[in-house]
């Protein structure tokens, strides 16, 4: 019994080294893994918003079913982008034409279009020119100033939700925003309302003889 205890005394004493020498290497290793800085998992990576193409001074028209021009879009500069086929504009400018009414043009600093060309955003100094109708009295020249305005292409329909100055003729009228229907011919100004409503008088009568 003696002699087998005193056998596997050296037999740990010649293990003692290659036992320190494994706890040192798996210390290092864990420590090595605990200070080093972990990778996140590689995701999908996202398209960058990129121009892939654009255009120097354009004249886009779009024609109704009958031939006619129903809208003319142009500007300085046209800008692309894949990621989301949206569209960058400097000085837009758009003119839509519709029988029986009076064409509707729009400018402004720059723009910003969908990819289907159904909503134009204008920014800067954008102005909205309704032109004067076949009756002066009852449907005159309209202008709308605002640094922005929203144009809802399909529906024929002008919004901003920024101070507004609206003309109709010599009538002059400001708001906090303002929804223009150019189908119906209605105009609805929003919040804090001011200005001045000039009504035209009809014309004299010929006087009549005696």
């Amino acid at each position: 019994m003696r002699d087998f205890l005193s056998s596997l005394s050296r037999l740990g004493m010649r293990l003692l080294p290659l036992l320190l020498m494994a706890l040192v290497a798996g210390s290092t290793f864990w420590l090595v893994q605990v200070n080093s800085p972990h990778e996140a998992p590689a995701g999908p990576v996202g398209t960058k918003h990129e121009p892939d193409y654009y255009m120097i001074r354009f004249s886009a028209t779009e024609l109704a079913e009958d031939g006619n021009t129903k809208m003319r879009f142009t500007g300085d500069k046209m800008i692309h982008f894949a990621d989301d086929q949206t569209y960058e504009v400097t000085k837009p400018a758009m003119r839509a034409y519709e029988i029986d009414r009076p064409p509707v043009t729009g400018h402004a600093d720059r723009g910003t279009m969908n990819a289907e060309g159904s909503v134009v955003d204008l920014f800067g100094h954008a102005l909205i020119v309704r032109a004067q109708g076949p009756d002066p009295a009852k449907d005159p020249p309209m202008t709308a100033a605002s640094e922005y305005f929203q144009v809802l292409v399909n529906d024929d329909i002008v919004k901003t939700d920024k101070p507004v100055k609206l003309t109709r003729g010599p009538s002059v009228m400001t708001a906090n925003g303002l929804v223009f229907n150019n189908v119906t011919r209605e105009v609805q100004l929003l919040g804090n309302v001011h200005g001045t409503i000039i009504t035209v008088p009809p014309p004299a009568s010929p006087a009549a003889k005696p």
